[in-house]
């Protein structure tokens, strides 16, 4: 499938198949392709991590959300661990280094939200 552009606000996207980073097990599906739309000031995926296996770190300068829709692990922010599960949510901070660790044997499936932090909360800006 491809994504279409909406014609209205309570239109649903239509979204491509999942697919796999060059790590492995790490799949990422951007729904929709709010990039592309210039009323959005945020961009989305869904992705998810397979049982016993991470994401590979990532840090960058804006602001991201993580919300689980299924599946158990832990958020790694830093070096701090935080357990999460279905329902949960996680903010993580502008050039905070973050990963996810699932540690249930099933699927962990969630989505991203994330926008351009002000300069004011950027480190070092």
């Amino acid at each position: 499938m491809t994504a279409t552009q909406p014609t209205g606000p309570s239109q649903v996207l239509e979204t491509k198949e999942l697919r796999t980073t060059p790590s492995g097990p790490v799949e990422e599906l951007l729904v929709p392709y709010t990039a592309n739309l210039p009323t959005a000031p945020f961009q989305t995926s869904r992705w998810g991590v397979d049982p016993g296996l991470w994401s590979n770190w990532d840090q960058h300068d804006a602001l991201e959300l993580w919300l689980v829709s299924e599946g158990s692990g832990s958020v790694w922010r830093g070096d701090v661990e935080t357990p999460v599960g279905p329902g949960d949510a996680v903010l993580m901070p502008s050039r905070v280094k973050h990963r996810l660790h699932n540690t249930g044997d099933v699927p962990m499936r969630l989505f991203s939200v994330w926008w351009q932090a002000p300069a004011a909360e950027v480190p070092g800006v």
